[in-house]
């Protein structure tokens, strides 16, 4: 049996950033072939040392693995983020190389000076850092035949780990097949695939702002794919400009990640929130708080007057922040991925239209 199924550490960030801590160090080989694919390598004539969990201070936060050159006047210092399955935490790479970061970074290595390399490490090739300086590398450029370790029974674990890698990337290569042929998967697969097929949906809308994400609790586990534009959001935040002035629009959808799902996307949702999000019952307390629901129902009553007329199906929503709900065709993958991105193109011109509407008669500003 895999030894990763058997102690079920195939996702844990933890247990696998010291899986990888005892490869690089037993393997300067085995490094160097992981390194290469940042276009970074430890230079042979120099010892290297490898720290997990370097702590950098509250603000900055603690990143996965530090690898440095020792002997070096100038040494290579490599900042891995190791994610499996999760996106990246709020401006998390932003902070890891900034320059207080490498500042903390020289003195607990008791350094002066060094050159940094920034690598993001994931299992979904979909995933990008929020910062520049890193670059993607994926867990796939461990399934090299000449990836090996010195110690016999480290390296005995390094197949286990590159059999369960091949698992895992064999059915997101094809994720339309993969979910249509019922192919067995975790959710993270899922998710991936379900990331795969909309993203290469809207691979040419650039002025879309797209987030994604995994969402859960009692019983359930979705895939939250939402949509956005930059004049869909209110320029400051509604902590300095105050609920009066904030607006936050979107289209959200959820899909189900668990087995039973029929692997189409049931419907699309429409919500105007506070830029940042908060819940509304976090709202309520603060002043201005009424102001922002008469915006939010001044937009959605000129929204869905315009959206009926499209789209006849589609429905007024008047739970929390969601505005209107608009069904998806069920009848298959494929004929609900194509329907889903004709409806928000067709849900776009209508907040569009709408934002001109409600702003022309300064219901928003």
């Amino acid at each position: 049996m895999n030894a990763f199924d058997a102690l079920n550490i195939f996702y844990r960030e933890d247990v696998i950033s010291d899986f990888l801590k005892n490869c690089f160090e037993d393997s300067r080989h085995c490094l160097n072939q992981f390194l290469a694919s940042a276009d970074v390598k430890i230079d042979n004539i120099y010892n290297y040392k490898v720290i997990n969990r370097m702590g950098l201070g509250k603000q900055i936060g603690t990143p996965d693995m530090v690898i440095y050159e020792m002997e070096e006047q100038v040494p290579k210092i490599i900042v891995i983020e190791n994610k499996l399955g999760t996106g990246e935490g709020i401006e998390q790479t932003i902070r890891y190389e900034s320059k207080t970061a490498q500042k903390r970074i020289l003195t607990r290595l008791n350094l002066e000076a060094a050159e940094f390399h920034f690598i993001f490490l994931t299992l979904d090739s979909t995933v990008l850092p929020g910062s520049s300086k890193f670059i993607g590398v994926h867990y796939s450029s461990f399934l090299n035949d000449n990836m090996s370790v010195n110690n016999e029974s480290l390296n005995r674990l390094l197949e286990d780990f590159k059999e369960k890698l091949s698992g895992f990337y064999t059915p997101v290569k094809h994720p339309v097949k993969a979910l249509t042929e019922g192919i067995s998967m975790d959710t993270v697969q899922r998710k991936i695939c379900w990331q795969k097929i909309l993203f290469e949906k809207f691979k040419d809308e650039k002025h879309f702002d797209i987030e994604w994400g995994e969402v859960g609790g009692a019983g359930r586990n979705n895939f939250l794919f939402l949509i956005s534009k930059p004049n869909w959001k209110s320029a400051e935040s509604f902590e300095v400009t105050g609920l009066e002035e904030t607006f936050y629009i979107h289209i959200d959808t959820y899909i189900n990640l668990l087995g039973e799902s029929r692997n189409t996307i049931k419907d699309i949702g429409i919500r105007f929130e506070t830029n940042p999000y908060k819940p509304r019952n976090q709202l309520q307390d603060i002043p201005g708080y009424d102001k922002f629901i008469e915006n939010k129902n001044n937009f959605s009553a000129a929204f869905n007057r315009r959206l009926q007329e499209i789209i006849p199906e589609s429905k007024e929503k008047r739970t929390s922040l969601l505005t209107a709900s608009v069904p998806v065709d069920q009848s298959g993958l494929e004929e609900s991925v194509n329907d889903y991105y004709k409806k928000v193109k067709l849900i776009e011109t209508v907040i569009d239209e709408t934002f001109f509407e409600i702003k022309k008669e300064h219901l928003l500003h």
